[in-house]
């Protein structure tokens, strides 16, 4: 019994150990993502354009952000060595506070493709921070004869 609580103790403070984590890695609007997307394969040749998005997963912005986007994208990627590509994009000034995650659009000669962060590829979500809000006031309309 004493080392069945003395595991649920342990536990415990493991778990608040990791709800106690914040985050403190955050991108603000203005700020450049700069990411190198690698390609193997048979068909890796064929790729004609690259582009990266970037959106909060469920769309949700915060009540103080109203009208706030859920996503951005970057520029083309510039092709920098053979199947190898750079894309920027940066934090917009109307980027809803909130975790997102890349999505990697490709066109190729015939056909195309979209790679997921945490499906297709792995890579971290990236946490922006806006201090801008918008809260709509409260209206009044009448009709004036």
């Amino acid at each position: 019994m004493k080392n069945i609580f003395s595991l649920l103790v342990f536990a415990l403070i493991a778990c608040s150990a990791v709800s106690a984590q914040q985050v403190t890695d955050f991108r603000k609007p203005g700020d450049v993502i700069r990411l190198e997307i690698k390609f193997e394969g048979q068909d890796a040749s064929k790729i004609k354009r690259v582009s990266a998005a970037f959106n909060i997963p469920s769309g949700a912005t915060p009540v103080n952000q109203n009208g706030f986007g859920a996503s951005f994208g970057g520029d083309a990627a510039v092709e920098t060595a053979p199947h190898t590509y750079v894309v920027e994009a940066k934090v917009p000034n109307s980027a809803a506070t909130g975790d997102y995650f890349a999505y990697i659009n490709v066109q190729a000669e015939d056909g195309g493709t979209q790679y997921i962060a945490g499906q297709q590829f792995q890579l971290h979500p990236f946490h922006v921070k806006n201090d801008r809000s918008f809260v709509p006031p409260t209206i009044t309309v009448t009709e004036l004869r």
